[in-house]
């Protein structure tokens, strides 16, 4: 029985890999927020800050190890987007890395000196569902306590 199981197992493993870098590969800095959406899907791990979203995607890429696609978008255009694999034995929500927030709101700051938009055509973000995605962050531990402050009351200021 265990001879038969452990084939469909492997095949499941590596098909989700392979699938998650099949559609990481269709997107490039400059797709919209829509075109990320069709491709990857809902992304299982979100979160706003100061008007950039982070989309993280991660899949079971084998025994032991995550592999993690993250999608950072501003102005509903995709500006960065980044991939790596870590080990993690716990599932991969323990082995997110935390965002590098600085590096990616300078692209950011790039990205709006390229293509200005008026005021009123500025992104809407919902305070309390910032506050809720930081909460479940801090709650599975992708955040520490501290950084979960300094976002909160980043959120709190705009």
């Amino acid at each position: 029985m265990k001879n038969i199981i452990l084939p469909f197992v492997l095949v499941a493993l590596f098909t989700s890999c392979s699938s998650l870098e099949q559609k990481y590969i269709k997107l490039d800095v400059g797709s919209s927020k829509s075109d990320i959406a069709k491709i990857m899907g809902p992304a299982p791990y979100k979160f706003t800050h100061e008007n950039v979203e982070a989309w993280r995607y991660a899949v079971v890429a084998g025994f032991g190890y995550c592999d993690y696609r993250e999608f950072y978008i501003f102005q509903d255009t995709l500006i960065l987007k980044n991939e790596y694999n870590r080990a993690s034995i716990a599932g991969c929500t323990v082995g997110l890395k935390s965002i590098d927030w600085e590096t990616v709101l300078l692209a950011a700051e790039e990205y709006s000196k390229t293509h200005p938009f008026k005021e009123n055509e500025l992104p809407r973000t919902n305070i309390v569902e910032q506050l809720k995605e930081l909460n479940k962050l801090k709650e599975s531990g992708v955040i520490t306590e501290a950084e979960f402050k300094k976002a909160k009351e980043s959120v709190l200021n705009k």
